[in-house]
């Protein structure tokens, strides 16, 4: 059938936040899935007009804007944790009474599409990996073909599959969609700053972790080519951008193409850049250290998660306290500063029997994470209750055993036996009381950070 010449409007959408929202992790970065699909989509189509809504919209202003542009199809993409504020902003746009394709993706529809089908207006949830997905649906949409057998797509009448995963990820997202002052990232040395995405997927599976996007098949993780990634930086340079976050799960999960990625950012010579990245704590070593320092990685997150090694053998971290330690100190020597993060209470099975994090585990971590401050071993701490998250091991263990999460004065938590709630208030205020007094003491309170502490001061406070 023959393609109409009518120009086919296409809106992608995350949850309307609101402006209270700045400052917050959610408008730190434009949902760069989202972007992703754009840019490969338009790519490949013909007279299709996208539009991007971003998370800082008012529910008002998200609402009028779906009502001004008349999509021909409308895509939101949200997580579990927002899934309340996506289905009402669903239940919204659906009482237009436009003539439109709703579609939803992301990790809820991924790993719930059934929830999402059962409780909305969606007609079709894009599951796992949306490019390919997206662009095939778009492609039978703008043809007025059936879209009931899109493999990677479940609607009420049928679920069609898995599609296979991307082969070649060397393509960039739609920048020219942004307007980076809309963005504040909470810690960064320069004034606009850009997330990077250079690997897709983690080779590691910690209990904890629900990454089911790109997790739902292997393999689990998948490179760009070095000169991809620095062609990008290049761009990102141009348009004003003079930090990147370089925001992969690992950016160091292969130490070869690490290098090789940090050398062709390297040739770029671009005055005044600076960078963050992630990285593993088993997978430094000097060499490495060295090249992060040369290409000016100020800054690295690390999830130490604990310092005990019973418990980071249970959570399947594949990383020890020797790694931690060892790690902290190459970086140490090399001016790089880290970010920890720190988990409380973690859980697992071992050969059918429940296992967690005891209270006097916990005390280590804790401990540890002192000295590392006054040490300078560490610059930046975050901690967090261990939650279980669909689509995580945890969140079935969790679910086997009766220990799924519970409201308490900490949000949601594991109901651990042996372990009274006040013990985990306890330890979860002293991790608390600690990140705010190095913020205070570094100077770090202050600007854009300051919303965030003062909601932590209270929170404190009301425990």
């Amino acid at each position: 059938m023959a393609l109409t010449s009518k120009k086919l409007k296409v809106v992608f959408a995350d949850p309307p936040f609101g402006l209270e929202s700045k400052g917050e992790a959610v408008t730190e970065s434009p949902n760069l899935g989202i972007l992703y699909i754009i840019g490969y989509a338009r790519e490949r189509l013909q007279n299709v007009e996208f539009t991007y809504m971003e998370p800082f919209l008012s529910m008002e202003e998200h609402i009028a804007r779906v009502k001004a542009i008349k999509p021909d199809v409308y895509a939101i993409s949200f997580t579990t944790p927002r899934r309340d504020l996506s289905f009402e902003t669903i239940a919204k746009v659906k009482a237009l009474g436009l003539p439109m394709l709703m579609i939803a993706g992301g990790a809820h529809p991924t790993i719930d599409p059934q929830d999402v089908l059962k409780n909305t207006a969606i007609e079709v949830c894009v599951v796992g990996e949306g490019e390919e997905t997206i662009t095939e649906l778009i492609r039978k949409v703008q043809a007025k073909e059936a879209i009931t057998d899109i493999a990677g797509t479940v609607n009420r009448e049928k679920n069609n599959g898995l599609r296979p995963l991307l082969k070649d990820l060397d393509f960039f997202p739609a920048w020219d969609l942004i307007d980076f002052k809309d963005y504040d990232v909470a810690v960064s040395k320069k004034k606009r700053m850009a997330y990077l995405l250079p690997i897709r997927g983690c080779p590691n599976y910690c209990t904890y972790c629900s990454n089911p996007v790109w997790k739902l098949e292997k393999p689990w993780i998948r490179q760009r080519s070095p000169k991809n990634i620095a062609e990008e930086v290049r761009y990102l340079y141009g348009r004003g951008i003079r930090e990147i976050y370089i925001r992969s799960d690992t950016f160091n999960v292969d130490i070869k193409w690490c290098l090789e990625t940090l050398g062709e950012i390297e040739k770029l010579k671009l005055k005044g850049m600076a960078f963050q990245c992630n990285l593993r704590a088993d997978k430094l070593n000097d060499e490495l250290a060295q090249k992060l320092h040369d290409v000016h990685i100020w800054l690295v997150h690390i999830g130490l998660e604990s310092a005990n090694d019973r418990v980071l053998k249970g959570i399947g971290k594949n990383a020890s306290q020797a790694d931690n330690v060892r790690t902290l100190e190459i970086l140490k020597k090399y001016g790089i500063k880290v970010y920890g993060f720190l988990m409380l209470y973690n859980a697992w099975e071992t050969n059918g029997k429940l296992e967690y994090e005891s209270p006097e585990e916990v005390n280590n971590t804790l401990e540890f994470a002192k000295v590392c401050l006054r040490d300078n071993l560490i610059e930046y701490i975050s901690w967090s209750i261990t939650n279980p998250i669909i689509g995580s091991k945890l969140y079935h263990i969790a679910e086997k055993y009766g220990i799924a999460t519970h409201n308490v004065k900490i949000g949601n938590c594991m109901r651990l036996p042996g372990i009274s709630e006040q013990q985990m208030v306890e330890h979860v205020k002293q991790g608390m009381v600690l990140q705010l007094l190095n913020g205070v003491q570094k100077g770090m309170i202050t600007g854009k950070g300051a919303k965030r502490a003062a909601l932590k001061a209270k929170k404190i406070l009301n425990m």
